[in-house]
């Protein structure tokens, strides 16, 4: 009963948190700044963290500069991360703009929306990334392309590792270590995702604490896409390696 009694109260503080944001943060955008925008949307997140009992190690330094963060994404808490004080744009799947309040909130920090359906419109996700970053933001996105459910690291595709090689971008990687196997969380988004995805929510937020582990690297530029991938596995091969699921990582023969 205690259990449920948390889970409750966590979801409904959440949802009146992020209504608050969804309504406030725009507000602030237009009338203000972007910059303050950003910078509520932060304090906004650090309470969720608070609020949903996130206890977030932070192992390394956020990034101060404009730069490519690039993250495997296991759980869809890790959208919850963003926090670093150089504002960052996040690259979310497009089904998501029409949600009510979280789409409003998303379309008010700049969100790129990508159709991951539609390999047409790749080219041009990755030219709004490029440019965001070139116009002093930040960039979090997942070369996964989506969550992975585990700490097993997906294939990723090279094109935005060549794009940041190309244009001399520097990259952040985020590596996400989730300390309880009720938070990595994936489906494939066709029917029964919201039912499936709020009772994962449900059970997750069960738990006490939310532990979570976010190693970040220096920032670095790549001379390739090849080298910028193999630089990607590895760093979350190191890092998760104590996760159960780790053994199998991609390929590895890259690895050694």
């Amino acid at each position: 009963m205690k259990c449920r009694l948390r889970a409750l109260f966590r979801i409904i503080s959440f949802g009146i948190l992020m209504t608050f944001l969804s309504l406030l943060v725009p507000l602030v955008r237009l009338f203000f700044s972007s910059k303050m925008a950003f910078s509520l949307y932060r304090q906004g997140m650090l309470l969720t963290h608070k609020i949903l009992g996130i206890r977030l190690n932070i192992i390394g330094n956020l990034p101060t500069e404009p730069a490519m963060i690039m993250c495997n994404h296991p759980s869809y808490f890790d959208v919850l991360y963003n926090i670093g004080k150089h504002p960052a744009v996040m690259v979310v799947g497009h089904q998501f703009k029409k949600w009510p309040f979280i789409g409003w909130l998303a379309m008010a920090l700049n969100t790129i929306w990508v159709n991951r359906t539609n390999p047409n419109v790749r080219k041009k996700v990755r030219s709004d990334i490029v440019e965001t970053i070139n116009n002093g933001l930040c960039v979090f996105v997942c070369p996964e392309g989506r969550t992975s459910g585990s700490h097993f690291i997906h294939e990723v595709k090279p094109g935005l590792f060549h794009d940041a090689s190309i244009n001399q971008i520097p990259i952040v990687f985020y590596s996400f270590w989730y300390h309880s196997t009720d938070f990595p969380y994936f489906h494939d988004l066709n029917s029964g995702f919201l039912n499936h995805l709020f009772r994962h929510i449900w059970q997750a937020l069960k738990n006490k604490n939310v532990t979570v582990d976010m190693r970040i690297s220096s920032p670095r530029k790549i001379n390739s896409a090849d080298s910028g991938m193999l630089d990607f596995y590895k760093f979350n091969a190191w890092h998760l390696r104590r996760a159960l699921d780790v053994q199998n990582i991609v390929n590895p023969n890259i690895l050694t």
